[in-house]
């Protein structure tokens, strides 16, 4: 199955072309890291994918972006086959009205595409069961009634995941997912995720940050000015001098022997 498919897609805001003629297949199974220096257009890429963005009409002609096959979606709906993660989304529950939601409650919303607290009255027991399971998915369910505001970044990132995950996701996309945690939060993150891409669930990575990039990723696209100037196997894209251009520093790039990549400027 086709997880995403988009051909000839751009996207222009006022005299900048933001993205430029992409052209990318993804297919179920095929886990995806999208890698670039911060302005190369990921951000704007994953609101195509997330129906936030529609590609613009250039020269006369408009792009198409196939998900799972189809090119008009009800957004609700697609939320129940590609989940999304982000430290974005975690400020907005970190904050407000989101913030006093417990963490059962956090992972409700995700069956109704919300950041309020679920009405009791929609809430089924068979939702109070998925989301336990979710909890349970991520280690948290022992914290289900404790304040999402009082978590550290950690436990609410596994919490949002959690929400994610409600439905069984064909596919989850994260957006920076171990932005702003310590490296213990971060390593219990990477583990959760390694184990979901291990039963079946696609991850589709968007970063600039290295060190999320899972042994189990064996495909990277590199973006630099809104185009993709490389689509193929993560060690290839991984090449010294590949990233030194795309970021346009001078890198050290090592490999451990776990599979993970260490990527750090020299001198």
């Amino acid at each position: 199955m086709t997880i995403l498919d988009l051909q000839n897609v751009s996207l222009v805001r006022g005299s900048t072309r933001i993205l430029n003629q992409i052209t990318l297949r993804v297919s179920q199974g095929e886990h995806l890291a999208l890698l670039g220096p911060n302005g190369c257009g990921k951000s704007t890429l994953l609101k195509l994918l997330m129906r936030v963005l529609y590609p613009s009409v250039v020269d006369g002609q408009c792009g198409t972006v196939r998900l799972f096959g189809e090119t008009e979606w009800n957004v609700w709906d697609l939320r129940t086959r590609l989940g999304f993660v982000s430290s974005e989304l975690d400020q907005h529950f970190v904050g407000g009205r989101s913030g006093r939601l417990s963490v059962a409650q956090a992972v409700l919303t995700g069956f109704f595409s919300s950041e309020l607290e679920p009405d009791p009255e929609q809430v089924t027991p068979s939702m109070v069961e998925q989301a336990k399971r979710a909890l349970e998915m991520m280690e948290m369910e022992t914290l289900k009634d404790r304040l999402l505001g009082h978590l550290s970044t950690g436990e609410r990132r596994r919490v949002l995941l959690a929400r994610a995950m409600i439905h069984h996701p064909q596919a989850l996309v994260l957006d920076e997912p171990t932005t702003g945690l310590d490296l213990r939060a971060q390593s219990q993150l990477l583990r959760i995720l390694e184990r979901l891409a291990q039963d079946s669930t696609t991850l589709l990575l968007v970063t600039h940050h290295f060190e999320e990039l899972l042994p189990c990723i064996q495909r990277t696209v590199l973006m630099r000015s809104g185009e993709i100037v490389f689509d193929g196997a993560t060690n290839e894209a991984m090449d010294r001098e590949r990233l030194n251009a795309v970021f346009g520093a001078d890198l050290r790039v090592e490999r451990t022997a776990s599979g993970h990549w260490h990527v750090r400027v020299q001198g």
